[in-house]
């Protein structure tokens, strides 16, 4: 149960945090998609990160219910990693070009 607060309370962290720099004039749409297993269907609680090799790391977004994350401002014209962990375990490490826009990125585990 806690744990789960936790998981909450982080993601509206980073919601309040992404609001406020939407506030101070950067201008990206974002990246979004969801977390599915096989044989589970939709996975909730995944920590999904956004890996520039120069850059670093953006805050992690966290999966909901229905397995979806966003990222928001997001630097277009950039190469990135995407990867999904659950605790400290990497699931899952893709490489995404980002020109802009609104781009689906959906991401399916076994």
């Amino acid at each position: 149960m806690k744990l789960r607060l936790l998981i909450i309370f982080v993601a509206m962290a980073v919601a309040a945090c992404s609001s406020a720099r939407a506030q101070t004039g950067l201008t990206s749409t974002p990246i979004y998609g969801t977390v599915t297993s096989k044989t589970r269907g939709p996975i909730s609680g995944v920590s999904v990160s956004l890996v520039h090799p120069t850059l670093g790391r953006n805050p992690p977004a966290f999966t909901d219910a229905k397995g979806y994350y966003f990222f928001t401002n997001v630097p277009t014209g950039q190469t990135y990693y995407i990867e999904a962990y659950w605790g400290n375990k990497l699931l899952y490490r893709e490489k995404l070009d980002y020109q802009g826009g609104s781009v689906p990125h959906n991401i399916s585990l076994p």
